[in-house]
């Protein structure tokens, strides 16, 4: 191949890079981070979310990226997705998992015929729906039958942003014994209060319970159903793949941003030092390590993507695309998490200092790992493909 043909080919990555990375969307978000940072410390200690930061992530549309145009969502391109949450977590990683469980649940909500889904967010309102759907694929509740529909009992626990949700996914097992989703507003369960975590302290991840709540059989949906959204995101045989983008994002933006930081406080010397720690080759090289591995993760997201998602439009889905997708998805989160963790180590006792944000993101990695996005089977479900194997069944 030419010299020419290189640069060309060059040209045309990093032109694909772009159009997501300046996204109207992204901008949004990357415009919003110095308020979120302002409030970064509010959130931690509070355990929420300020309303007036839900507002303007709403007023943005940042809530919506996952619901279909047909219901005056963003339907945004999966790496659009990515970099939202990259933006947000750069600023605080809590804030950025409220935006990303809402993302994908949405998702699953939109396995709703558009016509209901529509009406139950108010899609057709000015400036398009303003809603937040958070809430949980495991299976919490209990249902009876009831005319039209089921009566739903239970507590789903881990519901992120549910004290500023307008409405839950919750998860049943229906009298076929198949397992059902359901769309219910928030208001008809409770919050209880119970997060309490090592890391994500702001995301307010408490329990929302139902007693013998109702719900209309329209408005819930089978597992295996169809989706009837009409849209690649909705076309991927597994919805966990698209939906996982978000983590990566979260964690590249979480690692970045502590980089970032450390870069800032790599230059202060304090009494009793001989030197700031940018002055001593060990932390160089960790740091170094560190920058490179954030970055090499950032990149395979992009390369995966940009080559999958187009042969996803065009419905010419290939295993081994959508494989290099998923891997990417969890290398993300497992790249970060080891960033982070040698920055923590380089930075000696100061890494432990709450003025620093070091602690925080290596607390608020070491959680967000225990996500499913991270959990070891996608790395042999992402890897199937690549030795000719059957996938892995969708969870």
């Amino acid at each position: 191949m030419s010299d020419q043909s290189d640069q060309s080919n060059q040209s045309g990555a990093i032109h694909a890079f772009s159009v997501y990375e300046e996204h109207r969307l992204v901008q949004a978000a990357r415009e919003l981070e110095p308020a979120i940072r302002d409030c970064a410390d509010e959130i931690e200690a509070s355990g929420t979310i300020p309303v007036h930061l839900i507002e303007a992530l709403t007023d943005r549309g940042l809530f919506r990226l996952n619901i279909p145009a047909r219901s005056y969502g963003e339907q945004a391109h999966p790496l659009v997705v990515f970099h939202v949450m990259e933006a947000l977590a750069h600023a605080d990683a809590s804030l950025a998992w409220v935006v990303m469980i809402s993302t994908e649940v949405s998702l699953l909500a939109s396995y709703l015929p558009n016509s209901i889904l529509s009406q139950m967010i108010g899609g057709e309102e000015p400036g398009g729906p303003r809603c937040r759907i958070v809430g949980s694929s495991r299976v919490m509740t209990t249902a009876q039958p009831d005319t039209g529909g089921y009566r739903l009992s239970g507590r789903l626990n881990f519901v992120s942003g549910v004290e500023h949700a307008t409405h839950i996914v919750a998860t049943f097992v229906d009298f076929e014994d198949r397992v059902r989703f359901a769309l219910l507003p928030q208001r008809a369960g409770r919050v209880i209060e119970t997060w309490d975590a090592m890391g994500l302290r702001g995301t307010g991840s408490h329990d929302w319970e139902l007693d013998d709540a109702f719900v209309q059989h329209a408005h819930t949906w089978a597992a295996l159903d169809a989706a009837n959204a009409a849209g690649p995101q909705w076309r991927v045989p597994d919805r966990s793949l698209v939906a996982w983008i978000a983590n990566a994002g979260h964690a590249v933006g979480t690692a970045q941003g502590a980089l970032d930081d450390l870069a800032v406080w790599a230059g202060e010397s304090t009494t009793g030092d001989t030197a700031a720690l940018r002055e001593r080759e060990p932390f160089r090289l960790e740091y170094a390590r560190a920058q490179a591995g954030v970055s090499a993760a950032r990149a395979l997201v992009q390369e995966a993507w940009t080559r999958a998602w187009p042969l996803v439009e065009r419905d010419e889905t290939e295993p081994e695309s959508l494989g290099r997708c998923r891997l990417a998805n969890v290398h993300a989160v497992h790249a970060c998490v080891d960033a982070v963790e040698r920055l923590f180590k380089a930075g000696g006792t100061k890494a432990a200092r709450r003025s620093w944000t070091l602690e925080r993101r290596w607390r608020d990695l070491q959680t967000a790992r225990q996500h499913g996005a991270a959990l070891e089977w996608n790395f042999d479900a992402g890897v199937r493909p690549l030795l000719d194997m059957q996938p892995r069944r969708v969870r």
